[in-house]
């Protein structure tokens, strides 16, 4: 029964008559108005994987999606090839790669994507799916602290039956980076979300006067990155937003004030890692925090209905386009000295230093964790210029122009392809680069909604131009059996690099000329 729905001729028939569709549509009345093709392959893509993507490996069966697939056989292989595991994962890291599992936290702007497809259809498939989802990690992957199995050092081994990773499993619990569902992990379960989050608090954060806090959960004083105490704020704060008890907006706000409280105190500049003053992320402003922490923090704002939040996060976006931005070579810098010094082009360091970002920025991120997160920056200035648009002020003008700047660095760089910081490593591991260029999905997705967000705060029409050219080619590129490669040069589909934000933002440039939320 599956199959048939998803077959390759039937994928092709919804295409091309979603395509004459369009061209009926363009030929009664402006194509500005008539309908979009682009959900058409969201949908293709979310139902592959509801009927073949699913784990139904090992003796116990359940709801979660493999975050790998082969397009050809929709089977998630037991031994996937290697390819760029070590260049984009790092070296002895390949769990993160979630090889023969399931890891939930990549997963979140899938599910996001099948709740918003079910509310537009009015089909519930895809909403009972990722409830079904949400459900099966609750009964399987739960760490013995309460915390949830997923992030950057642990996953659920869908072959085996149990959680993988780091230490056999019992590796560290880490999430950075991305928005977590934690609306619908509430609605399902909303104990074990309250103990999750309530748990992050207890595990992560190792002083709770002042926030200091460890990306690990072992209560020791460890890398008190950016964006992992953005993750813990954001958590806080979306409980705060739920239960109106004071002790949630108290922690989120000690949380993200561990960062704020060591800005300079002229530049306004706020070092990565406060905590670690014996490497360059203790010690200098990377594009971590206007990206990734500041659309955490945005995101906090919106959930909580505290504006503190919100003017922080505009505060490190705004520092950090002040001292970063190069009006000579117009683009950005990839670190700052919290004086405001931007630190020039420098050979990649011995030892930790290999990750530190000299130079301009690199804007297709090649790496899924480095200190390098141009889009994310240019993300979060948009959504922070839509966060002061509400309640109908004018908006900050200096936001938008913020956002303007980024628009142009990242235009001027397309179309997308290999960072020139991790070039030759990503080569070299994908060697049909040469064949097949491009750059990774989330690189796709992130470009696209960030455009998208432009358009619709400008309404100048070269930028949503600029949306659907990458859009397309991205389907031209990585669309292939009814589902989304993760790069041009590799066969598989990996939830790790992003295919669910390239979801979220192809369904965005669909619902143009209406606006959802950038795909973070």
């Amino acid at each position: 029964m599956g199959a048939q729905r998803t077959s390759p001729n039937h994928t092709l028939l919804r295409v091309l008559a979603a395509g004459m569709v369009l061209l009926l549509a363009s030929a009664g009345r402006g194509a500005e108005d008539g309908p979009h093709p682009w959900r058409t392959y969201v949908i293709d893509c979310l139902d592959c994987l509801i009927d073949f993507g699913t784990d139904r490996y090992g003796p116990v069966q359940t709801a979660m999606l493999m975050s790998i697939l082969d397009p050809e056989t929709k089977r998630s292989p037991e031994d996937p090839l290697f390819l760029d595991t070590v260049a984009y994962y790092e070296e002895g890291r390949a769990h993160r790669r979630a090889m023969r599992g399931s890891n939930f936290w990549y997963d979140q702007a899938t599910i996001r994507v099948m709740y918003r497809i079910s509310e537009m259809t009015g089909n519930r498939k895809y909403a009972e799916a990722a409830d079904a989802y949400i459900d099966a990690v609750f009964q399987h992957a739960v760490k013995a602290n309460r915390l949830l199995v997923w992030g950057t050092h642990v996953f659920y081994d869908a072959y085996a039956d149990r959680p993988a990773g780091d230490a056999d499993g019992h590796g560290p619990h880490e999430i950075l980076v991305y928005h977590p569902e934690w609306a619908e992990l509430y609605r399902r379960n909303p104990q074990a979300t309250r103990r999750a989050i309530d748990s992050i608090w207890q595990w992560h954060i190792i002083d709770p006067a002042t926030g200091r806090h460890n990306r690990h959960d072992d209560r020791q004083p460890g890398c008190d990155f950016a964006f992992s105490g953005g993750s813990f704020t954001l958590a806080c704060a979306f409980l705060y937003g739920q239960t109106k008890e004071p002790e949630y907006l108290q922690r989120a706000k000690t949380i993200a004030g561990w960062h704020w409280q060591h800005r300079d105190a002229k530049t306004g500049l706020v070092p990565d890692a406060p905590a670690l003053t014996d490497r360059f992320d203790g010690k200098h402003c990377m594009t971590t925090v206007p990206g990734p922490f500041a659309s955490q923090l945005l995101r906090s704002s919106e959930l909580s209905g505290d504006t503190w939040f919100r003017d922080v996060a505009i505060a490190c976006i705004k520092a950090y386009d002040k001292f970063g931005y190069d009006p000579k070579n117009e683009t950005y810098h990839g670190m700052l000295t919290l004086d405001g010094t931007p630190v020039p082009d420098a050979a990649k360091g011995a030892g930790y230093d290999v990750w530190a970002p000299t130079g301009e920025v690199d804007v297709w991120k090649t790496t899924i964790y480095s200190y390098e997160f141009p889009l994310v920056a240019a993300q979060s200035a948009i959504y922070a210029y839509e966060l002061t648009k509400t309640g109908g002020a004018t908006g900050d003008a200096e936001l938008l122009a913020i956002a303007g700047r980024w628009a142009g660095v990242v235009e001027r760089r397309l179309p997308p392809k290999t960072g020139r910081r991790w070039k030759a490593e990503i080569e070299a591991a994908l060697p049909k680069t040469s064949q097949c260029p491009g750059s990774y999905a989330e690189d796709y997705g992130r470009a696209i909604s960030f455009f998208v967000h432009v358009y619709l705060a400008t309404g100048d029409r070269h930028y949503r131009e600029i949306a659907e050219n990458v859009a397309r080619e991205a389907v031209d590129k990585l669309y292939a059996g009814g589902l989304f490669k993760a790069h041009p040069a590799k066969p598989y589909y990996e939830a790790t690099q992003g295919v669910g934000l390239l979801l979220h933002a192809l369904l965005e440039l669909d619902m143009l000329p209406g606006a959802w939320r950038g795909a973070f």
